[in-house]
C-alpha cells in the first residue's frame, strides 16, 4: 500500500510581510555604457559591412553586448523580500537567504561604503567578522548579525531601514515566544 503525500503550495504573496525594489543606477549605467558601447560597435560592423573581413570581430562585439546586457538586466534592481520563514535579498538571479532562525540581531549599518570596496555583491572582513554585502550607491544599509554558517553579518542596502529594522526584530521576537 502506498503513501498518499500532500503537498501544500503556498501563495507567495501571501506569506510576504515586506518588499522592496532598489534601482541600482550605479550598476546600472556602468553596465549599461558597456553594453551600449558594444552595441554602437555592432552596429557599426554591420552598417560598414567590415564583419565579411574579420567574421571574429562580428561575434566578439554580438557576445559581448549580449553578456553586458543580460548583466545590466540582472544587476539594475535589488530585491528585497521578507516572509514569515526568511528574507532574501538579491540581484536578479543571484539571491541570499536567510532563515529567521539563523538571525540574531538587525542594526543599521555605520560603515562607510568605501570599506566594501564598491557597489554590488561583496565580501568584505569589518572588525573581525565576514560581511556578505549587497549594496547600491548612496542608499543606508542594514546588518544582520547571524549565528552560523558562511558568514557572520549580511549587509544589505534598503531605502527604509527603519522600517526593515523594525519588521526583522518584530521577526526575531515572534522566533523567541
Amino acid at each position: 500500500m502506498r503513501n498518499k503525500i500532500e503537498y501544500k503550495v503556498q501563495n507567495v504573496e501571501e506569506d510576504s510581510i515586506y518588499q522592496e525594489k532598489l534601482f541600482a543606477k550605479g550598476i546600472a549605467a556602468s553596465l549599461g555604457i558597456v553594453a551600449i558601447l558594444m552595441l554602437f560597435f555592432l552596429v557599426y560592423l554591420v552598417i560598414e559591412r567590415s564583419f565579411d573581413e574579420g567574421t571574429g570581430l562580428f561575434w566578439f562585439f554580438l557576445i559581448m553586448f549580449l553578456i553586458f546586457f543580460f548583466l545590466t538586466w540582472n544587476f539594475g534592481w535589488l530585491s528585497i523580500k521578507m516572509t514569515f520563514h526568511f528574507i532574501s535579498v538579491g540581484y536578479g538571479i543571484i539571491k541570499h537567504t536567510e532563515h529567521w532562525e539563523n538571525v540574531a540581531d538587525c542594526r543599521q549599518d555605520d560603515v562607510s561604503a568605501i570599506k566594501y570596496g564598491g557597489f554590488g555583491i561583496r565580501v568584505a572582513k569589518i572588525k573581525g567578522k565576514t560581511r556578505l554585502v549587497y549594496n547600491t550607491i548612496g542608499t543606508p544599509r542594514c546588518v544582520l548579525s547571524l549565528k552560523g554558517g558562511k558568514f557572520q553579518e549580511f549587509v544589505f542596502s534598503t531605502k527604509n531601514p527603519e522600517e526593515v529594522i523594525n519588521v526583522i526584530r518584530g521577526q526575531l521576537a515572534l522566533k523567541h515566544l
